[in-house]
């Protein structure tokens, strides 16, 4: 797993005026957290999509300012254009590299469930996952194999692969994926409980044909 890393450039310009800076191609940010107090600066809007894509918006990030300064962070917030979601701002939460951080780690699936069928569908409860681990140790994602999944048995947080480094932080019996029957396949077994079987009454027409 590489490094991620970005170049930034101190930043002058504040309030409204950071329109000229998105204009050229640059997104304001602030970094604060473990420094004395926050700084602002700008970076390239095509070099942050990368590092972004790359893991950034869970791992940590190396910022080196050009004329002096390094930051290791993590991407806490992404502001984006409503419509065509270009990069507005970002918030760059500095950490200490020696102390263990919690953080959100999107789950990744693998295999296919052995109880899957015509008719069931994979119910994804949770998109992420909470861990605790050193920024160093912090992985882009969590890959989950489902495998072993049937409708009575689904996948839970102490299903989850040991990572080296992290912890769960969450209840190991929190259910993260499960199987359920699809709507079609629900209304048809709802129609079929719905039909009454047809009882005949032989009792009399036998003894009348023993007659």
């Amino acid at each position: 797993m590489d490094d991620l890393k970005l170049v930034a450039d101190r930043r002058e310009l504040t309030g409204r005026k950071v329109g000229q800076l998105r204009r050229q191609g640059l997104v304001p940010v602030v970094v604060y957290g473990n420094v004395k107090q926050p700084v602002n600066l700008q970076v390239d809007i095509k070099q942050l999509e990368r590092t972004l894509h790359a893991g950034g918006d869970t791992r940590v990030v190396e910022v080196t300012v050009n004329g002096g300064g390094l930051h290791n962070v993590l991407v806490k917030n992404v502001q984006r254009e409503p419509v065509g979601h270009r990069l507005l701002h970002a918030d760059f939460y500095a950490v200490n590299m020696s102390e263990k951080q919690r953080v959100t780690v999107p789950l990744v699936t693998t295999g296919k469930p052995a109880g899957m069928m015509t008719g069931v569908m994979v119910l994804k409860l949770h998109e992420a996952i909470h861990i605790e681990a050193l920024p160093a140790d912090i992985p882009g994602e969590i890959e989950v194999d489902i495998s072993p999944m049937t409708m009575e048995r689904p996948i839970t947080i102490a299903d989850l692969p040991k990572v080296k480094g992290v912890s769960y932080v969450d209840d190991p019996e929190e259910v993260l994926f499960n199987l359920q029957l699809t709507r079609e396949e629900v209304a048809e077994e709802a129609a079929a409980a719905e039909v009454e079987p047809e009882v005949v009454k032989k009792g009399k027409q036998t003894e009348e044909e023993e007659e």
